[in-house]
């Protein structure tokens, strides 16, 4: 079967300039708010000459590209632009399975069984999203998940790529060992330090030093230099948990005090919790995440003895996670994140005292009145140290990284 990945390019930006026509051949950078400090969401490709890309301070953006339109995201647009892509993907074939809010994959019919067909789909894909919605989508084609996604990525804007496991090898091969998916900058140094520069390098190189220098991940990254992913294609009728929650906040001003630190902390558990409760789940490893002023950040994470979905183990193993590997110097970003997720019903926790039992009905009365009242009706006391604006992001649909680890 042929699998097609369609990503749309500079999404966020591609859509204001959509429903704005002013910013159209604009430079344009979609962030929160744009007079409080955050980060980049999105760059049109014509501000990415400039050097801005999503994740930068807006400070760094402004100063690379003064000229930029910066506008607020609307994230709701987005998502239902998003849905409405995957129904029109539906009508080419039943098997979709969104990756991202802008990528999907495309299981197509087994019938279509060359890649010049599977190449012809993929413009029909393309020539329908430009028609019905006025955006552009570049389109990779291969033998599997893997090809498929690298692929899409080779000609951005408006690629179309399509790669059998022999394509993907000339292509992909000559190029730096952090082109390949799953190979991040700290590991592709990891590998340079060990003579691994390419692509071609690692698909080479010998599998027990791989094993022996990167464990178990290191022969599937070999198997990956090589074009080959057995990773199944779930449609999205078939549904398919998520691999963590969580929610995260870039402080309206950078801060070294502890109390302000600490409540954030409890009412970003706070928000976790909720969310893992109101979609059925629990899990069992806590991750932290911490930015300090220089945009250095770090990741650790702790596996509980079981699973839970209570506000309280979760900001307890966050806190003892903060003050295990917080310097003191002043933070612009906390998160925490739930991962290891399981259905509620398959891992039940028990109570077995009375007070207990006293705790679930209550957090579930309190649940029933953030239905009703909204989300910033009832947050916990110790959250309330500060008076600062807390806005946050949820985030989460990564694997968790082991019991203890570093970004």
């Amino acid at each position: 079967m042929w699998i097609l990945l369609a990503d749309m390019d500079a999404f966020f930006a591609s859509v204001e300039q959509l429903d704005h026509p002013h910013l159209r051949g604009r430079p344009v950078v979609v962030c929160g708010d744009p007079g409080r400090r955050g980060v980049v969401t999105a760059a049109s490709y014509e501000a990415r000459p400039s050097g801005v890309r999503a994740g930068m301070s807006l400070t760094e953006a402004r100063r690379l590209c003064p000229g930029a339109e910066y506008v607020e995201g609307h994230p709701s647009r987005y998502v239902a632009l998003s849905l409405q892509l995957l129904d029109l993907y539906l009508s080419f074939t039943p098997d979709v399975e969104p990756f991202s809010v802008d990528e999907a994959f495309l299981g197509l019919d087994p019938k279509v069984a060359t890649l010049e067909q599977a190449e012809a789909v993929a413009r029909r894909v393309q020539s329908a999203v430009d028609e019905r919605f006025g955006l552009a989508v570049s389109v990779g084609v291969g033998p599997n998940k893997l090809v498929a996604k690298l692929a899409a990525g080779v000609g951005k804007p408006r690629g179309l790529t399509a790669l059998d496991e022999e394509g993907f090898r000339r292509t992909f091969w000559p190029l730096e060992v952090q082109e390949l998916w799953g190979v991040g900058p700290k590991l592709a140094g990891r590998m340079r330090s060990l003579g691994i520069m390419t692509v071609g390098d690692l698909a080479r190189a010998p599998i027990q030093s791989l094993k022996a220098a990167f464990g178990v991940v290191g022969p599937s990254l070999r198997e990956a230099a090589w074009g080959r992913d057995d990773t199944p294609l779930v449609p999205c009728h078939q549904g398919a948990d998520p691999k963590s929650m969580g929610h995260e906040v870039t402080l309206s001003v950078d801060s070294a005090e502890p109390a302000f630190l600490e409540g954030t902390l409890l009412r970003l558990a706070d928000q976790v919790a909720r969310r893992l409760r109101s979609e059925g789940f629990v899990g069992r490893t806590v991750t932290l995440r911490l930015r300090d002023e220089r945009f250095v950040t770090i990741t650790r994470q702790r596996a509980l003895e079981g699973y839970t979905d209570d506000h309280r183990l979760i900001f307890e193993t966050a806190r003892a996670l903060w003050r295990a590997h917080w310097r003191g110097g002043p933070l612009r970003l906390l998160g925490v994140s739930v991962s290891a997720l399981e259905p509620h019903g398959e891992h039940p926790q028990v109570e077995l005292f009375e007070e207990d039992r006293r705790e679930d009905r209550l957090t579930k009365t309190l649940d029933l009145l953030r239905d009703r009242l909204g989300e910033a009706a009832l947050v916990p006391a110790g959250s309330l140290t500060h008076r600062r604006a807390l806005g946050h992001v949820p985030f989460g649909t990564h694997p968790a990284r082991g019991r203890e680890g570093a970004e």
